[in-house]
């Protein structure tokens, strides 16, 4: 198995991450506010990442994002299994994120390969 290593410095990919809270966590809230910004944010630098920021959502199915940033997928996988292992969201989802500039230099990839790709249509076509 690949493990990943985290170094400081090192390129950070951004994510977001939507969860639908759990009944356990409102719970929790309404006997104990608290901010969860400051309580998770040194959870995710212990794993190579950085909270952005913590938002939540009056959505009936999805009410809690993060924008964070981390090292890899693996690093983001890890945290989700954490959380989910708490007991705190009844559905938790990430997913990468790309800025307008990290975008462009995709489509400037896929444009200058395009011309590699033979659709299945074509393919046929030419046989």
């Amino acid at each position: 198995m690949k493990l990943f290593i985290l170094w400081k410095g090192q390129f950070m990919n951004k994510y977001i991450m939507i969860g639908k809270l759990s009944i356990e966590f409102s719970s929790s809230m309404v006997g104990k506010p608290q901010n969860r910004t400051e309580i998770v944010t040194p959870f995710f630098e212990n794993l190579g990442g950085k909270l952005i920021q913590m938002l939540y959502i009056n959505h009936p199915e999805m009410n809690a994002i993060a924008n964070i940033e981390a090292p890899n997928d693996e690093a983001v996988a890890s945290m989700a299994g954490i959380v989910k292992a708490s007991g705190m969201f009844d559905d938790l989802n990430w997913y990468r994120a790309f800025d307008a500039g990290e975008l462009q230099k995709i489509y400037e990839f896929a444009s200058d390969k395009m011309n590699e790709y033979v659709s299945a249509k074509a393919f046929t076509e030419n046989l």
